[in-house]
């Protein structure tokens, strides 16, 4: 849960400069054990196997073991399908000083909101299984469904302290 640290500049440099403001970005991903590559490729395999099984009944003459067996492919090969439009699903919190950015990719779904850290609002009622909920000039988006119900509190403090410190470096 320790934000990515971003900058152009680390240090004043020798000309006088001052450096330019860092920016956090905190991003929470679903834990996939396979990625949609990996997950065609073992589908592959299963398919191959699958079919040298009911090419062997087929010759041993139990035909019907067949037309099951492209069932049972089709139905595991939806059900990875779905499973693969979801893998890559995040949520992105990216605090820079002048602006607060929510991007949510949800399926083929992406939602990015552009707010101003000044007029953003965090809130977490520390139940089970709430979101964090930011709000800005009427506007609400949950995020934390990524997130571990036992860090949910500690983030919500931290991004607090960074959207304060945000919210005063105007």
């Amino acid at each position: 849960m320790i934000p990515e640290i971003s900058s152009s500049a680390n240090a004043a440099s020798g000309d006088g400069q001052i450096p330019a403001p860092q920016s956090s970005r905190w991003v929470f991903r679903r834990n996939c054990s396979l990625s949609p590559k990996q997950l065609l490729q073992w589908y592959l395999s299963l398919c191959a196997i699958t079919l040298v099984v009911a090419t062997g009944f087929l010759l041993a003459g139990f035909w019907i073991v067949l037309p099951f067996a492209g069932i049972e492919l089709l139905l595991v090969g939806t059900a990875f399908v779905i499973y693969a439009r979801h893998a890559a699903d995040y949520e992105m919190v990216e605090l820079q000083p002048h602006q607060l950015i929510l991007v949510m990719a949800d399926g083929t779904k992406l939602t990015q909101l552009e707010w101003s850290p000044q007029w953003a609002k965090l809130s977490y009622n520390g139940k089970y299984k709430a979101p964090l909920l930011f709000s800005h000039k009427g506007q609400q988006v949950k995020i934390g469904k990524f997130i571990a119900e036992k860090d949910k509190s500690a983030l919500h403090r931290e991004l607090k302290a960074a959207l304060a410190k945000a919210a005063c470096a105007v």
